[in-house]
């Protein structure tokens, strides 16, 4: 009897359907985890904003305030880039190099360029959509609890950083900077703790550059002037003008400006001296730089970009250097 050879079939080529399954696989319980918390305090939101706007009250059943939990909810949003950089990306190549696995996930069917594109892909847009789809909520939030308050008093005012970093645009930039710096390091280091102390602390960092020293300045500030008077309000100040304060300060006559002379703080006897004082120092007017309501969106497109166009060149680094690294 003679035995028939069976043609062994090979697959050129790993395919997309594979790579889900396997990122499934290796990753479901963090996905999904963060899934369904996000998922849940996304539709908590939904149904408070509903209720609130239907009511007209930010307390359930005439007792139960939640104003609270609103503030608690608008905090989340600070929080979901960090937890992508730091749990989802920051593990993924360097654990693969840790427990050794690359060697056996990296081979013909699979090379290390298309399984970096792969979690690229099928774990980086998951994570952008989570946290912006959370982001809206949020902001949905936020607005119908701010239609029942005064102007005065409205809590979630545009430039705010609880307001402006929850728009779903904002949270989109974030979660792919967050995520890009991650995987980035994991490459780089190729140490699982190491590479998610690094990404949280340059997260972190970045953001707060950001924050204090570039967001102020992403179009010239606008400048009011008024004179200078001891116990003077600033002519048509209105707290509800929801502007960004930049700077504010003191000009002399030819509108340079002027350090506030302490001396006048420490000699002035009365309110007379002191303003006596200040004329001498030159001080005539005073001034405050601010960011007007009207420039809130362009903004947030601006912020986007800040951290869209780094976290484009930090994926392009990785998924170059993973490609570049398994062969040497």
């Amino acid at each position: 009897m003679t035995a028939v050879a069976v043609p062994v079939q090979r697959r050129d080529k790993v395919g997309w359907g594979d790579l889900l399954w396997l990122t499934w696989r290796q990753h479901r319980w963090m996905v999904g985890t963060v899934a369904v918390v996000l998922g849940v305090g996304a539709v908590v939101c939904l149904v408070l904003a509903a209720v609130i706007d239907a009511t007209g009250t930010t307390e359930i059943f005439g007792k139960i305030g939640v104003f609270g939990l609103a503030q608690l909810a608008a905090l989340v949003p600070l929080g979901v880039g960090a937890v992508v950089a730091v749990f989802w990306a920051a593990p993924l190549v360097s654990r693969e190099y840790e427990l050794k696995t690359s060697v056996v996930v990296w081979s013909q069917d699979l090379t290390p360029a298309r399984w970096v594109l792969g979690k690229i892909v099928l774990l980086g847009v998951p994570a952008i959509g989570l946290a912006a789809g959370f982001g809206a909520a949020v902001r949905q939030l936020m607005a119908v609890m701010n239609q029942l308050r005064p102007l005065d008093y409205r809590p979630f005012r545009p430039f705010e950083p609880l307001t402006f970093e929850a728009a779903p645009l904002v949270q989109v930039g974030y979660a792919a900077f967050g995520f890009a710096l991650g995987l980035a390091l994991s490459a780089l280091t190729r140490r699982t703790l190491v590479a998610m102390a690094l990404t949280l602390g340059g997260y972190i960092v970045a953001r707060g550059l950001v924050l204090a020293l570039w967001r102020p300045y992403y179009q010239t500030p606008l400048r009011e002037v008024w004179p200078y008077k001891i116990n003077g309000s600033r002519p048509g100040f209105a707290s509800n003008d929801n502007r960004m304060y930049v700077d504010s300060g003191y000009l002399d006559a030819a509108g340079n400006e002027v350090p506030f002379p302490t001396v006048c703080a420490r000699t002035a006897r009365n309110g007379d001296d002191f303003q006596q004082c200040m004329a001498d120092h030159g001080i005539v007017n005073n001034f405050s730089d601010y960011q007007p309501v009207d420039r809130v969106v362009a903004f947030q497109v601006t912020e986007f970009f800040v951290f869209a166009v780094p976290a484009v060149a930090l994926l392009v680094f990785a998924y170059y250097w993973v490609k570049r690294s398994h062969r040497i």
